[in-house]
């Protein structure tokens, strides 16, 4: 566009300043934001917004707070999105204190308290134990009139782990909307009883959720089946995993990159949803190899850390992956330079898939 003369305009920084933030590619966007500003353009609602969130996911939460100050003294006025993402953000670096302070900034503005607004205060809470706290947010959420959100229940769910597991069930089962959310009975019915048909409930739960987003069922599934993995109940965890592989909720996660070349990736999941995913779909890899008779040249393990990962840092899923493997005495390794990524040729595979201590793991 530039090579034929049309010089990009207002919208055309932000679409890209946009696009270069949701692919992780943070410096790109500044350089962009300082670009437009040295071409004369000064920036609008939408541009203050996506640069706050640019600075705040890169982990420059107090340089997002001043571009929002930056905004106002420009005319501009801070909407509910704009105070929820400063909510959301000091409230996913730890700071729960900040994270109250621009909520109450929110209501006090005139700015109605919504949904999402209050899953970054309840998410804020959690990630310090502070249970009683959690309990004002809900109780909160209640006298404003605000239902619950299926994001609610996975922060919820999320937070269920170690030695106050049942008190973390408790304060869940005790949230009730105006409307009762259908993860509430489905997890009343799923947690304090046992199903006779448990895998009929989940299918019919995942049914009733037609109208949320993917990426929305998929983190409610990721922390269903890590909390039921951490429970001991490995069952229930893989019934979950087969059906919401069947309601195509992860698309990628099992795939043939060639009939020689089979793959399983564990990118961005759980600890416990990564190592279900994984035992279930070895014995789907061993299901296709006994039908066939053809085993595939290579089969890998992608775990999320490695040269094209955009996970920063030691991978958790990498490690218990490793540890797994290694305990049962796989035929996987390490894929040369990359580290995130195991290998295992097919035929080593079956047999090992074969051997009685692995087949009883896989039973489940």
């Amino acid at each position: 566009m530039v090579d034929q003369g049309y010089p990009p305009s207002l919208v055309t920084y932000n679409t890209m300043i946009d696009h270069f933030a949701k692919a992780g590619k943070f410096d790109m966007a500044m350089k962009l934001y300082n670009d437009m500003k040295e071409a004369g353009y000064r920036p609008d609602q939408v541009t203050y917004s996506i640069m706050m969130e640019v600075l705040g996911h890169s982990g420059h939460v107090e340089e997002a707070e001043l571009v929002l100050f930056e905004m106002e003294q420009a005319g501009w006025t801070a909407d509910a999105p704009i105070y929820g993402l400063m909510v959301d953000l000091w409230g996913k670096s730890g700071n729960a204190e900040k994270a109250v302070e621009w909520f109450n900034k929110m209501i006090h503005s005139g700015v109605k308290a919504n949904v999402p607004a209050c899953n970054s205060l309840l998410s804020a809470y959690l990630r310090l134990n502070s249970y009683n706290a959690a309990r004002e947010v809900l109780q909160s959420m209640s006298k404003w009139g605000l239902d619950p959100s299926l994001q609610t229940y996975t922060l919820l769910l999320s937070c269920c782990k170690g030695t106050e597991q049942q008190q973390q069930i408790d304060l869940m089962l005790s949230l009730k909307g105006r409307i009762e959310h259908p993860a509430h009975t489905f997890l009343c019915s799923f947690l304090t009883s046992e199903p006779s048909d448990t895998r009929s409930l989940i299918r019919h739960f995942f049914d009733c959720m037609q109208f949320e987003e993917q990426e929305t069922k998929r983190g409610f599934a990721d922390s269903l089946i890590d909390f039921l993995h951490d429970s001991g109940l490995k069952s229930a965890a893989g019934h979950v995993w087969d059906i919401v592989v069947e309601k195509s909720l992860y698309p990628r996660a099992v795939t043939d990159k060639t009939p020689h070349h089979w793959s399983v990736n564990l990118h961005v999941m759980s600890i416990g949803t990564a190592l279900v995913a994984l035992l279930r779909t070895l014995v789907l890899f061993k299901e296709r190899m006994v039908t066939s008779g053809v085993a595939p040249e290579r089969v890998y393990i992608i775990t999320g850390w490695g040269r094209r990962s955009r996970v920063a840092g030691a991978s958790l899923v990498k490690h218990a992956v490793e540890s797994l493997l290694n305990s049962l005495g796989s035929p996987f390794h390490i894929d040369g330079a990359n580290l995130g990524c195991f290998v295992s040729k097919g035929k080593p595979l079956f047999q090992w898939l074969t051997e009685p201590q692995v087949e009883q793991v896989l039973v489940f």
